[in-house]
């Protein structure tokens, strides 16, 4: 510990890991990404320089490692002090749910963020053996509708794009908006929302029984455990890396 510091074991943990990033960027990697790109499109609001800042932070505190792939380029990892913080992450965000968590804001409702965020939960395992192309129409009281994409392909990268893949569309998901969000934040269920009106999947039968399964959600009735497995490093689609 620095100089100045008590000697406590709490305040040891909120010197490595209390600021406002630190915990987030944990939260990325516990889902699979480990390009800086990738880290970044997972947290709105932080400057590419905040996040370089962050993450060497982060190295100097034991809690990732940065090592060069085959083709040279940066991939960042949990050392096993960081991955010995999951629990952290997940029961942090169970207890926002019930005492610091509301519904989204209209700024908060972001059609990228969303098909990101259903990106990182796929349980490639449990896709069907050949490319299926999922389309959201996300509705919203007075806006014309937000249309969002995911890709998934088994073996293979999953997409998420804000622009048309240029693949015919097997999947067909009309949602209110905010209650998408809810759904992918884990404070009600695909279940719930399906019963209240707020969500309905189209499609051929199979695909829309199985669509739910797809997903390693985290709802309230779940005791977190083990992030998914990583459904991909970059988009497969050329489209949708500046998106």
């Amino acid at each position: 510990m620095r100089r100045g510091i008590e000697y406590c074991p709490v305040t040891a943990g909120v010197e490595a890991v209390g600021d406002r990033w630190t915990l987030l960027v944990l939260r990325e990697l516990l889902l699979g990404s480990e390009r800086f790109n990738d880290i970044h499109r997972g947290l709105p609001g932080i400057s590419r320089s905040l996040l370089s800042a962050r993450m060497r932070r982060m190295r100097a505190h034991g809690l990732i490692t940065r090592t060069l792939d085959p083709d040279g380029r940066p991939t960042y990892r949990l050392t096993p002090a960081g991955t010995a913080l999951e629990p952290l992450v997940w029961q942090l965000g169970d207890w926002a749910r019930r005492w610091a968590f509301g519904d989204p804001e209209r700024e908060q409702l972001d059609s990228g963020w969303l098909v990101w965020r259903l990106r990182q939960y796929v349980r490639t395992e449990a896709l069907p053996g050949r490319r299926v192309v999922v389309e959201f129409a996300l509705r919203l009281a007075g806006e014309p509708d937000e249309r969002a994409w995911l890709v998934l392909s088994p073996g293979e990268d999953v997409s998420a794009c804000r622009v048309h893949p240029g693949y015919e569309v097997d999947v067909w998901v009309s949602a209110d908006w905010a209650e998408m969000h809810r759904v992918v934040a884990g404070t009600t269920t695909l279940q719930a929302a399906r019963e209240a009106g707020r969500v309905r999947i189209d499609g051929e039968p199979e695909l829309a029984a199985a669509f739910p399964h797809w997903f390693a959600w985290r709802t309230p009735a779940q005791t977190p455990g083990p992030a998914p497995a990583p459904a991909s490093r970059t988009p497969a689609c050329g489209a949708c890396q500046a998106q």
